[in-house]
């Protein structure tokens, strides 16, 4: 009989602890140092430790805030599915190259989030990422690279995973090895549209570092489509772009192309993914429920 009291007192105090009772909003918390190292974070009411879902903003790593979704009623639907959700800021490529940024930032919050999952009530395993542009290709770098977690940091942040569950890749880039685009993309294109960020995103002088032990390590750090294989997470490619010849440095970045590249890339190796193409329709999806209904289907099968 103690046995089973002792249980059942145990049950109730985990309980409590997973309790709330309210939703909750937190606006610009700190994950970090650097002024643009924070996030805002909607929390459900709940019962239990919830999902998470991150939305990392766009802006060609030089513009953009957290703060455009403050006012998105998409929230509203995550927290009435039980659902926590979290939009962050990062800092800019004038603030350091791209790989620190991907690293200390995206991947970076990500561990902060699992480090302080028992302060939210927020289920480690359950944590899922999406974005536009940037924030499209950060998350398919969260789901595409090998976990950063580092068990013999002295920091306990950086001990936690990386990887997380399902990934939206909205509008986004087929890899961050800008090289590899003069595989994927007409030359001149590249030249006309990329230029020096094909070396200068990470900080380096010139195309002829890309080609150094160094420059070498950094594009295989950030080559998404290289790096994907059968065991990374679902990924949702959404396209709203017309499916034509680029004629401008925004058509370029955001291409279909990009999508259809990944697409196929993933169906190579064997990872599940969906894609939706809505540049020839007269009427597109919302986005932003189409990764809405993505996501609360791959956490229905992690339930089931």
């Amino acid at each position: 009989m103690k046995n089973i009291l002792l249980v059942l007192v145990t049950l109730i105090l985990s309980f409590t602890l997973h309790a709330r009772n309210t939703e909750q909003e937190l606006l610009d918390v700190h994950y970090g140092a650097h002024e643009r190292q924070v996030f805002d974070l909607w929390l459900p009411k709940s019962m239990g430790k919830t999902p998470l879902v991150i939305y990392i903003h766009g802006g060609g790593w030089v513009m953009g805030s957290k703060d455009e979704m403050r006012k998105n009623a998409i929230i509203q639907k995550y927290l009435k599915a039980g659902v926590a959700f979290a939009a962050i800021n990062y800092r800019y490529l004038k603030h350091a190259p791209l790989q620190t940024i991907m690293r200390e930032d995206i991947g970076g919050f990500v561990q902060y989030m699992r480090y302080h999952a028992k302060e939210y009530n927020i289920n480690k395993k359950l944590i899922m990422s999406h974005g536009f542009s940037a924030g499209g290709s950060a998350s398919l770098w969260l789901g595409t690279h090998d976990d950063i977690a580092d068990d013999e940091n002295v920091n306990p942040v950086r001990r936690e995973s990386s990887r997380v569950l399902a990934v939206g890749h909205l509008s986004a880039q087929v890899s961050y090895d800008f090289l590899d685009w003069y595989e994927y993309f007409e030359r001149d294109k590249v030249d006309q549209f990329l230029g020096d960020q094909v070396w200068s995103r990470y900080h380096l002088s010139s195309i002829q570092d890309l080609l150094t032990p160094n420059g070498v390590e950094i594009r295989q750090d950030l080559d998404f489509y290289d790096n994907m294989s059968a065991d990374d997470a679902p990924i949702l490619f959404w396209n709203g772009l017309p499916d034509i010849e680029s004629v401008d440095a925004n058509h370029f970045m955001h291409s279909p192309k990009h999508a259809k590249l990944l697409y196929a890339r993933s169906q190579k190796v064997g990872l599940e993914a969906k894609i939706i193409l809505d540049g020839g329709k007269l009427i597109k999806s919302n986005v932003m429920n189409e990764a809405y209904k993505f996501f609360l289907g791959k956490l229905k099968n992690k339930m089931d």
